[in-house]
């Protein structure tokens, strides 16, 4: 009879998987701009208000977090671009002078701007600069990520997103195949609509590419991936930085000699080991909100004693491990 039930609740959760993986190839593979990597009352107008005005705060009306806001700037001089041809815009060049000027001010932009679906219940009217945004924010984008995401795709990843909180933005080492595209990393708090009476917060993690053009740094790529909540709490070793680095650099790749040290500094961890032949390297985590440790970067100290970015990737290690078995066989 036990074994009936435990055959029984295999096909429930293998229904239930097929119907997740269907449901997912139905939706739109853009999000918020960017490719979306799997890895999840008072009735009337109010004037929204910058949050760095000490007299009137709605910031707790928007987020249950008490993390700072970083996209928490009114760019007024792109206010007379709102609603218009996202074909037809010539945008100053202020907001674009660096990589990290162009990431914030995308999302101070994205801030206010809001894309409810039909039966939307969320909110107690409109909401915030609706659509009229997006035009701007589309022309953060490079001319050539443009030619690959129309501007109907664009708008359509932001469907049913409603405000956008940038919590984390950090300038992070290149990937080893695109080395000359500046890097971002970034955590986004978004307020998603509901068809009930209520809204719905989601996190993002991901990573913003940029390039140089005349008129300043542009975005050539995007790629995010929501946070799980139910994952690292029952099923931890790999969410965690020690046991990450612990598991796949010491037992997947034989590279650790010694014990992993973690030193923590506010969302930023950094886990430390030697090797047999006592060369010292490190790799950089980022916690993110639901408190996965993220990979970043991976560091050695060089023969003039300074840290330099590396490129490890454990997953080789095992690919090379069984090509290894295979030949023995």
């Amino acid at each position: 009879m036990k074994n009936i039930k435990y055959l029984l609740l295999c096909l429930i959760m293998m229904m239930m998987t097929t119907l997740r993986i269907d449901a997912t190839e139905k939706e739109n593979k853009y999000i918020l701009g960017g490719n979306l990597v799997d890895e999840s009352i008072i009735d009337e107008d109010l004037e929204v208000v910058d949050s760095k005005e000490e007299s009137y705060d709605l910031e707790r009306f928007f987020r249950p977090s008490d993390m700072a806001i970083l996209n928490d700037e009114n760019l007024n001089i792109l206010k007379e671009f709102y609603d218009k041809n996202p074909y037809k815009m010539d945008l100053p060049s202020k907001p674009f002078r660096s990589g990290k000027d162009t990431v914030v001010n995308y999302f101070n932009v994205l801030r206010e701007a809001a894309n409810p679906i039909e039966d939307n219940e969320t909110g107690c009217g409109s909401i915030g600069d609706v659509r009229a945004p997006y035009p701007v924010a589309y022309n953060f984008l490079s001319k050539s990520y443009q030619k690959e995401l129309s501007y109907k795709d664009f708008l359509d990843s932001f469907k049913n997103i409603l405000h956008i909180n940038l919590i984390k933005v950090n300038n992070v080492p290149a990937d080893e195949d695109k080395p000359d595209l500046l890097k971002y990393f970034v955590e986004l708090e978004v307020i998603e609509g509901s068809t009930e009476n209520k809204g719905l917060f989601s996190y993002y993690y991901g990573y913003i590419y940029l390039d140089k053009e005349k008129d300043g740094y542009k975005i050539v790529n995007m790629d995010y991936s929501s946070e799980n909540y139910l994952c690292a709490p029952y099923h931890g070793w790999a969410y965690d930085a020690k046991t990450f680095v612990e598991i796949e650099y010491g037992n997947w790749c034989s590279l650790i000699d010694g014990d992993v040290i973690v030193n923590e500094d506010g969302y930023e961890k950094r886990a430390y080991y030697k090797d047999k032949d006592d060369n010292e390297y490190y790799v950089l985590f980022y916690e993110l909100t639901n408190g996965v440790d993220k990979k970043i970067a991976d560091y050695k100290k060089n023969k003039d004693n300074q840290w330099e970015v590396i490129y490890i990737n454990p997953e080789k290690c095992i690919q090379n491990k069984g090509l290894e078995e295979k030949k023995d066989s």
